[in-house]
């Protein structure tokens, strides 16, 4: 299925008391050379000046940008909010500490007006202590085991309509669960051969949980059998309490 290649993207960046670098989230945004955008910023009641910052583009950029700020249940909960609101045939979502290439809009765009039914996502750049680290090029047929980054992936809104919103259930694997649940119900994957994304890597305070989040929808998609499930979890968690013993020996 084609579509007219000027098709209205909506782009949707969550955050939260994100002062630091959602500047440079936004600018990544609305410097694209693809035009026809629609930028909406889902806040969470941020205590900092990231309000101010996204009011000061709001007011540059009325016909582009639209604003919440209120509070929510957590990431995916406010990725929802966008969704629901978006009027663009299709979606993607940047993190409020990460940025788009330039012309990432416009690669992703000519992809799918050749295949308006599919997910359209690309490669996706590492970024730690402003060094670049390696650039993620996962494709479907990895999915089991290693997820699609999401700020790389745009999808139709009637995918959104035909199988459901991420799962709020999930506080850290709502957007792998998503995409499993896409392959499953036999939904076609299309790969771009560019960076679209670049992600900046932070801590890993929450590692251990979204690990576990990882196991028990690998569980719930069969991809790993009930006593697997454990042993990877009882592995997992031995390992962390090893290490830690080792580094305080």
């Amino acid at each position: 299925m084609s579509v007219n290649s000027n098709a209205l993207v909506s782009i949707i960046t969550v955050c939260f008391n994100s002062e630091k670098y959602i500047r440079q989230t936004i600018d990544s945004v609305i410097n694209q050379t693809y035009d026809n955008i629609e930028y909406i910023i889902v806040d969470g009641a941020s205590s900092d000046s990231t309000v101010d910052i996204i009011n000061e583009y709001a007011k540059k950029y009325p016909s582009m940008i639209k604003v919440i700020s209120e509070p929510d249940t957590g990431i995916y909960d406010a990725m929802n909010k966008g969704i629901k609101i978006a009027k663009g045939n299709l979606i993607g979502l940047i993190n409020s500490d990460d940025w788009y290439e330039k012309d990432a809009v416009n690669v992703i765009v000519e992809a799918y007006a050749e295949s308006a039914n599919s997910v359209i996502h690309g490669f996706q750049r590492t970024i730690q202590d402003d060094v670049e680290k390696n650039v993620v090029r996962t494709n479907i047929s990895q999915i089991n085991k290693q997820m699609i980054e999401h700020p790389t992936c745009f999808l139709p809104k009637l995918l959104y309509e035909k199988y459901g919103l991420f799962n709020t259930t999930y506080k850290y694997g709502a957007d792998y669960e998503l995409m499993l649940r896409l392959k499953k119900a036999g939904v076609d994957f299309r790969t771009v051969d560019s960076i679209i994304a670049n992600f900046r890597e932070g801590g890993a305070s929450h590692k251990v949980q979204a690990t576990f989040e990882v196991y028990d929808i690998w569980y719930m998609y069969g991809i790993i059998s009930f006593p697997m499930l454990y042993l990877n979890k009882f592995g997992f968690w031995l390992k962390k309490k090893v290490l830690s013993v080792l580094r305080t020996g």
